[in-house]
């Protein structure tokens, strides 16, 4: 485990809102907010809008300077706030924009957030030179009238035509997610809103409690364990601020969920900081995304079940009910151009989602998987070697995995054109493109020399 290979940022939102469920700021909420991750050190990442700025310039300012807090943008919605024009929304944009300059002259990264995202609203993006967009929900469909089906998790280079789909090479904008998931739990159930970091949800599923967060300690030993071999794991968690006031401006919660998610975050960060991970915000995470990367890079995350299921209650089935496992290990995997997902013991993907040349933003990417054959394996006291099989199939990205106990295996050698990468001695992940004529890949592991 290199737990400074995580790199965990806390989110916000603190912007102003004149809506049927609040008015006004929620400055209880803030400061409720703030005191909780200042205690341990975490710096917060405020989303704000143009309302907000001017309550809150002077404690952000201090929080700033006493614990590293930053802004990241409210963005307008290009439909309901801009009537689709994209003028007019990079109007509203830049003017918002230059209220928090004015305010916070230290903020120089610029990243949007809003969970409506549309191909102009990446363009509009590009075009005013801001280097993230946070609110990506993996998997989710309709709540919130929001639906990403398709997209990787975490973080990824978007296209700038293609809001679901990662840039072919080094994009200009960042995708953030809303909040980290269960990756495992929410690939199974498909219900990624049930199985998150959001305090609220959680809570209201029965997954974790004011004074209980063993859900979310089992959830990030997850994301830890995975940083054996990827470079960047990013743990992105956020909590709205009006979810955290019960006032006359604010009673989204009543004031028992208020204080249980308080308690919920207290024990949360505190367990985050007993590991000596990378604590930053989103503008700086969306800074080391585009120094260390070039393109997309790659994600490997072996996740597990966290063994701790929802309650049966008018959250958890509001969307035809919440699956609760058990479920199998499960290994999941993106690039710029394609996400694979293995089950426990199958060589051949259980899902693959395909980018290369899609352009439907509708879509969800799925392709057919071909029949993989495994002929010649053999495995010794010192080595296994095996060979894949697949027949005429369509040109596109693929994947196949090799499950067992491989402790003290390392991989001697693969068919050209394949990549292989061993994952924590449970599974080797090949990786390569199918050309529409059959093909063999061949791979042979060995146990290291002592």
């Amino acid at each position: 485990m290199r737990p400074e290979k995580l790199i965990y940022t806390f989110v916000s939102y603190a912007s102003h809102y004149d809506i049927s469920w609040g008015k006004g700021t929620a400055i209880d909420g803030i400061d409720l907010t703030a005191e909780i991750a200042h205690k341990h050190g975490v710096p917060v990442t405020w989303i704000v809008n143009g309302g907000s700025v001017p309550v809150l310039a002077e404690r952000i300012r201090e929080w700033h300077d006493l614990y590293g807090d930053d802004v990241i943008l409210q963005s307008p919605f290009f439909i309901e706030d801009a009537g689709m024009s994209k003028d007019k929304f990079k109007q509203a944009l830049q003017r918002d924009w230059n209220i928090i300059q004015e305010a916070f002259p230290w903020a120089k990264t610029k990243v949007a957030a809003r969970g409506k995202i549309y191909n102009e609203l990446i363009e509009a993006l590009e075009e005013l030179d801001f280097k993230g967009m946070w609110g990506y929900c993996w998997e989710q469909v309709w709540w919130d009238g929001i639906t990403h089906k398709g997209i990787p998790w975490g973080s990824w280079y978007v296209d700038g035509s293609r809001y679901k789909v990662p840039h072919p090479g080094k994009g200009k904008i960042v995708a953030c997610e809303w909040t980290a998931r269960d990756l495992n739990a929410t690939y199974h159930s498909g219900s990624p809103v049930v199985y998150s970091t959001d305090p609220n949800d959680v809570l209201r599923a029965g997954l974790c409690t004011g004074d209980n967060i063993d859900y979310w300690k089992n959830l990030f030993q997850d994301y830890l364990d995975n940083t054996d071999h990827n470079e960047q794991v990013f743990f992105l968690q956020q909590q709205e601020a009006h979810e955290m006031e019960y006032t006359e401006r604010f009673a989204v919660f009543p004031a028992s969920h208020v204080e249980a998610c308080a308690g919920m975050l207290d024990l949360f960060f505190g367990h985050v900081t007993s590991y000596p991970v990378t604590l930053t915000t989103l503008p700086r995470a969306v800074e080391l995304y585009h120094e260390h990367n070039e393109a997309t890079a790659p994600a490997y995350m072996l996740t597990r079940d966290t063994s701790i299921r929802p309650d049966v209650n008018e959250y958890t089935v509001a969307l035809g009910g919440t699956g609760s496992g058990p479920w199998p290990k499960t290994f999941l995997y993106y690039d710029r151009e394609c996400q694979l997902s293995f089950v426990d013991g199958q060589c051949t993907p259980h899902r693959l989602r395909n980018y290369v040349g899609k352009g439907n933003m509708n879509d969800e990417f799925e392709e057919e998987v071909p029949q993989v054959f495994v002929s010649g394996y053999e495995k010794t006291a010192e080595t296994i070697r095996m060979t894949f099989e697949i027949g005429h199939w369509n040109p596109i990205p693929f994947g196949l995995a090799y499950w067992d106990d491989l402790s003290g295996y390392e991989v001697q050698s693969c068919s050209e054109g394949a990549e292989a990468k061993l994952i924590k001695n449970e599974l080797v992940l090949l990786r390569f493109k199918l050309a529409g004529s059959p093909m063999k890949i061949e791979l042979e592991l060995r146990k290291k020399e002592r």
